[in-house]
């Protein structure tokens, strides 16, 4: 019987002993469960194409945030953005007790797929030049205009490059000459007859760059929304402009292509003014005798151009032409003999018709008396 109840005894202090080590187990492990930090998830992807909608899931929080291209910090779920070029979503969450988790970067690239609309002003025609200007305008918010091309009657192709491309491409050289400098410190041959990894080795970073995804923001430039380049064509007759145009997002518009005509420009011809004198010799003679009439006709016309020379006869109130031309002598001196058949008074002048280059005019009146 004492047997007995020594077995019982020490059976009943073996589990109270495994009770006690139970609760004191419990007393240990829950303080560490009750301070362990939230996690923080995301469905992040590498890409996204015109819009990028992030959704986090935390487990054991109260309240989730997260920061895009060191922006603002919202207390979120969800990160919504469409602006073209790389970004970094941060997020992390805390709980009841003031834990907080430690951040966490993801990175992603948000592109797009619509392509640049296009603008020209060319018209049908123009005289002697023509100026054309091409407009190309991103319809996206987010990448810009990277390039307009364009080529006159099927010629070289010429190239209007936008800043934010320029940009964009000092950047990317500018690295790849960083990550070159970085691989000058190359390491032995790795040791085939060792499993990778290969330990031997030693630290990765001190053989070449690791490129990590940070946030860059400004990795892409400002975007252009609208270029203007101007064309400018000389040479009469019938061109062609072709052109197209790029963003930066490498959406390419449809080719098009204007034909116009370039017309010679016609330069108005201002008349040159003229003048005639006259002069007589002798003023009075007798009847049968003739009268010397000459002059000058200014400036000299090397084409010898015909003048009239008119006359009002003695009893008359009407002028006559002498002839039907007085031509000039040695481009611009003109000379005219004239003898009438009766006596009186007579009255001269001379004219000068109007053409394309020079002006008309018409001297002063002399007067010859034949007795």
């Amino acid at each position: 019987m004492n047997e007995e109840r020594s077995t019982y005894r020490s059976g009943r202090i073996r589990g109270r002993l495994a009770g006690v080590f139970c609760l004191m187990l419990a007393a240990v492990l829950l303080p560490v469960l009750a301070f362990a930090a939230p996690r923080t998830n995301s469905d992040v992807k590498a890409t996204y194409l015109n819009n990028a909608v992030i959704t986090l899931s935390a487990t054991g929080a109260n309240a989730t945030y997260c920061q895009l291209d060191n922006g603002a910090v919202v207390a979120t779920t969800t990160c919504v953005t469409g602006v073209y070029g790389p970004h970094v979503l941060k997020f992390w969450s805390t709980d009841a007790t003031g834990a907080v988790e430690t951040a966490v970067n993801g990175p992603f690239f948000v592109d797009e797929d619509v392509a640049p609309t296009l603008e020209c002003n060319a018209v049908a025609s123009y005289v002697a030049t023509a100026s054309i200007t091409i407009t190309a305008t991103d319809n996206f918010h987010g990448s810009g205009v990277d390039f307009v091309c364009y080529r006159v009657d099927g010629g070289a192709y010429q190239t209007a490059v936008s800043p934010a491309s320029v940009a964009a491409t000092k950047l990317l050289v500018a690295r790849m000459a960083k990550v070159q400098v970085g691989l000058v410190d190359l390491m032995a041959p790795v040791d085939p007859t060792l499993p990778p990894p290969h330990e031997d080795r030693g630290a990765c970073a001190s053989c070449h760059d690791i490129i990590v995804p940070t946030p860059e923001p400004t990795s892409t430039p400002e975007p252009v929304v609208t270029m203007s380049p101007s064309v400018t064509i000389t040479g009469t007759g019938t061109h062609t402009l072709e052109y197209w145009a790029q963003d930066l997002a490498r959406n390419a518009t449809a080719h098009v292509t204007k034909t116009f005509v370039i017309t010679p420009q016609v330069v108005p011809v201002v008349p040159v003014a003229t003048s005639l004198t006259i002069n007589v010799s002798p003023t009075a003679l007798k009847l049968g005798r003739s009268a010397h009439l000459f002059g000058v006709i200014a400036p000299n016309m090397a084409d010898r151009t015909p003048i009239r020379l008119m006359v009002r006869k003695a009893g008359q109130t009407k002028w006559t032409n002498l002839a039907p031309y007085v031509r000039s002598f040695g481009g611009y001196h003109w000379s005219f003999y004239y003898h009438p058949n009766t006596r009186g008074t007579y009255y001269f002048k001379v004219q000068y018709s109007a053409t394309a280059t020079y002006l008309g005019s018409t001297s002063r009146t002399v007067t010859v008396v034949w007795k």
